[in-house]
């Protein structure tokens, strides 16, 4: 015959919700094991707010419209959870990350591309691409150009749909795995200089104490050029990957959790089966240029708290203490200064 009588179904609205688990179909699911396996129901809640934050978020039709799980990697966590009763220590099953020589090969186009591609991602968490790519058919040599970069992550479920102009990344799983790409392309060591550091803070956790190792230690290693291109987003992120290496066995983090009066920058929680059980951290995050902080005319010691961020953040933890009345919370704000240096407040 000479019709073509297949159909591209992938876009299509009304068969969105079959390359993921809705939020209706996860309750059930949860609901289900819970009854089967005798779990304790007041962990819960707990366990709803990981599994939304790690594998919750992928929009591949309607970005307004209800966001899907990834449905592989959700199942890899409930495994173990029947299995243990338990969650895993680590939330992502590493044997499924695409490998970052496949990610130089898609985008090894021009010299640079590859680091531009994901200084971008790390820093921002999204990036630019044109609709009409994401609809129209394409072939093998558009998939390794420059301009359809974001669209073939896109396809590898890396990238999803924030609105009509960016694609960004979906969920905690997937920023940490950028992370770790930026990581491996600037060569910077996230093995062999952290342990005492992170021993320390299971002894005695103090978070000063830690991001003054993670700034000795992690941004120390930077080339100059870094800087240029780094932001509060930056600094939190890959905060939060190189404690999530090491800290996993005793705690689950919240980005951007939503408040009546906000979104929460980082947030530490203690894992309801260890030893730092009903431990939360609430910390904001700011950041000053090189230029704007030379204007502020201070020096690094002498920057006191900024009214307005206490005031800000004693918002989101007036939210958490109602929603978690038991739960013992320390709130913090962090200021970064281009790469002169830090301070640490605790409110």
């Amino acid at each position: 015959s000479g019709f073509n009588i297949a159909s591209i179904i992938t876009l299509r609205p009304e068969f969105e919700a079959m390359v993921g688990f809705t939020q209706a179909e996860v309750d059930q699911l949860l609901d289900e094991v819970y009854a089967d396996y005798a779990l304790d129901p007041t962990t819960r809640p707990e366990v709803d707010t990981v599994i939304k934050n790690h594998y919750n978020g992928y929009h591949f039709v309607n970005p307004q419209g209800e966001a899907l799980y990834n449905s592989t990697i959700l199942m890899y966590f409930l495994d173990h959870l029947t299995i243990h009763k338990e969650m895993p220590e680590y939330l992502t099953d590493l044997n499924l990350r695409t490998d970052l020589s496949w990610v130089r090969r898609l985008i090894s186009a021009q010299v640079g591309d590859t680091e531009a591609f994901v200084s971008q991602l790390t820093s921002e968490n999204r990036i630019a691409y044109d609709k009409n790519f994401l609809i129209s058919k394409f072939n093998t040599t558009q998939f390794f150009q420059p301009g359809f970069y974001p669209i073939s992550f896109f396809y590898l479920g890396m990238l999803t749909q924030q609105d009509n102009f960016f694609l960004c990344l979906p969920n905690l799983n997937i920023r940490q795995i950028f992370i770790e790409y930026f990581n491996e392309l600037h060569q910077i060591d996230v093995s062999t200089r952290y342990s005492e550091l992170m021993q320390a803070f299971v002894n005695q956790p103090n978070l000063e104490m830690l991001f003054a190792g993670y700034w000795r230690e992690y941004t120390g290693q930077f080339p100059e050029a870094i800087f240029s291109k780094v932001n509060e987003n930056f600094y939190r992120s890959t905060f939060f990957e190189l404690c999530s290496r090491y800290l996993s066995k005793w705690f689950t983090w919240n980005v951007e959790r939503s408040y009546p009066s906000g979104k929460s920058d980082l947030e530490f929680v203690g894992k309801y089966h260890e030893q730092f059980a009903g431990l939360r951290w609430v910390i904001e995050f700011k950041y000053y240029s090189n230029s704007d902080f030379r204007k502020l005319n201070t020096a690094i010691d002498a920057f006191a708290l900024q009214p307005e961020d206490s005031v800000q953040i004693a918002g989101y933890v007036e939210g958490l203490r109602r929603e978690y009345p038991e739960a013992q919370i320390a709130q913090f704000v962090i200021y970064c200064f281009g790469n002169q240096g830090f301070r640490v407040f605790a409110v």
